[in-house]
């Protein structure tokens, strides 16, 4: 792989990164919660089938704040996603909507679209979510539900996404669970951590039917957790423990509401001396000690909360959190183990920290087996 190639993707993150302030930015903002309250940010299409040509839904949004809001755009993950909004002004008490269509033209696959909504007097855009599964044909629920759970519930997969979030803040979203008998079945639901709370709906789920399976992360509960997390939850099935359990995975970020334009330019600023390791081409199995020097260019102490690697390929060594004084740098040392690769690769080791501009940093691991 070139260094080109890597040059790219970092030019690409850096791009992503600074955008993100700029969307933000504005006279009078404040966090989303104090401007405006979406009925749900998450719409689940369910199961659909080729015939079923396109669907639509409706996110429905009141204004809680004082003042008048305006959505000045809604922009679509995928040209097959088409919103619509309200123009006029919303003012205070009042509600809007955002309507999506999916045009459900692709073919068979499950899909997962988000739509992002920029609305005046809030300090960062609104992400949206649908999703659903498509079928070429109608299958049973044994046939689309293949995870299976005590023998009797069945989802579609054992790892649900909740993307990313913020320290602090908390974050739902809801998939289906099937019961594949032919009599209802009592579903209790135990999580491992007091910061996920799961609901199924209705519970007990009747014979042969699907019901809501609800999650939600609340970050501000229980041990505060950092970058790449994975929370558990177990089933008990009509009084059953069942061995199977669902693994809910998000990212977690600093979250710098409230913080005044002043106030993120006197925050510290990490950079790298250099933001790639090109290990050319390399026999497999070889493994590569590395030391990664983080600078923080700021004016005031860095912390870096945690370091994650996207594909566990790269082994971090140097404890977390890591504290660096304006002007000073620190290492961070990781070990790079080829055994599982073929061929060109890429990996990530991403650095979270309470910088305002940069609360995430990447690092690429790039080369080729020979």
């Amino acid at each position: 792989m070139k260094i080109s190639h890597i040059a790219y993707l970092v030019a690409a993150v850096l791009f992503m990164t600074a955008a993100l302030p700029a969307a933000a930015q504005g006279g009078d903002t404040r966090p989303e919660e104090e401007v405006v309250k979406f009925e749900e940010k998450v719409h689940d299409f369910g199961d659909l089938l080729i015939s079923d040509k396109s669907v639509t839904c409706k996110f429905k949004f009141t204004n809680i704040s004082k003042k008048p809001i305006v959505v000045h755009n809604v922009v679509s993950s995928c040209g097959c996603t088409v919103p619509k909004w309200t123009k006029e002004p919303v003012m205070p008490g009042k509600t809007g909507t955002i309507d999506v269509t999916f045009k459900n033209d692709q073919g068979a696959y499950p899909f997962s679209k988000s739509i992002t909504a920029y609305i005046s007097g809030v300090n960062r855009p609104v992400v949206l979510h649908i999703k659903g599964v498509v079928y070429g044909k109608k299958l049973s629920l044994k046939e689309m539900y293949t995870h299976t759970i005590g023998g009797v519930l069945g989802t579609r997969e054992s790892t649900l996404n909740l993307g990313n979030m913020y320290q602090g803040k908390a974050k739902s979203d809801a998939t289906s669970i099937a019961n594949l008998t032919k009599s209802p079945v009592k579903v209790e639901v135990k999580s491992e951590d007091p910061a996920l709370s799961v609901a199924v709906v209705p519970n007990p789920i009747p014979a042969n039917s699907k019901a809501s399976l609800a999650y939600t992360v609340n970050t501000a509960k229980g041990e505060k957790k950092w970058g790449n997390t994975e929370f558990f939850a177990s089933f008990v099935v009509d009084g059953k423990p069942a061995a199977e359990k669902i693994r809910v995975i998000t990212t977690i970020a600093d979250s710098f509401d409230g913080y005044t334009q002043a106030q993120k330019e006197r925050g510290p600023v990490p950079s790298f001396d250099k933001g790639y390791l090109d290990l050319g081409e390399v026999d497999k199995g070889q493994v590569f000690d590395h030391t990664i020097t983080v600078k923080n260019t700021g004016k005031s102490q860095l912390i870096i909360y945690k370091v994650d690697s996207d594909d566990g390929r790269a082994t971090v060594l140097t404890p977390a959190p890591v504290k660096v004084a304006p002007g000073k740098s620190a290492q961070i040392k990781i070990k790079y183990d080829t055994s599982t690769l073929t061929g060109e690769f890429v990996s990530i080791v991403t650095l979270t920290t309470n910088s305002p501009l940069r609360p995430r940093l990447d690092f690429f691991i790039n080369g080729g087996i020979k």
